[in-house]
């Protein structure tokens, strides 16, 4: 399990350094970092179910803000439009992926949640 938790811990470093390029990086690099850092702290042994839960909570209110942007994208009937260019023309193209990216964020904190300190 541990070794796991690495390599998600890892794999949330590198999404927040590859942000740089994001319409709000920042933003962004935040998110994956604290990710990151929720992982690396659960390896030296913190566990704080209260603290997960929040993170969980916050993940997704937040995802909601991009809901619009997925509707608009599903009703385009373009499915490959999402993976085609890392430049996204349109503002759905940008928020569907961003929806995406904090369900990534979520499904892990929810990993940790459930995992615990294993």
């Amino acid at each position: 399990m541990k070794a796991i938790k690495i390599i998600l811990a890892l794999l949330f470093l590198l999404f927040a350094v590859v942000q740089y390029n994001d319409p709000d990086p920042w933003l962004w690099i935040a998110i994956y970092g604290i990710t990151a850092g929720l992982f690396i702290a659960n390896i030296w042994g913190w566990y704080n179910k209260t603290v997960l839960l929040v993170f969980l909570v916050l993940g997704v209110l937040y995802s909601l803000t991009y809901l619009g942007g997925v509707i608009d994208y599903i009703g385009m009937g373009q499915p490959a439009a999402i993976v085609e260019t890392m430049k996204a023309e349109k503002p759905y193209i940008e928020e569907t992926r961003e929806f995406f990216g904090m369900w990534i964020v979520i499904a892990a904190i929810w990993f940790l949640f459930k995992k615990g300190r294993n």
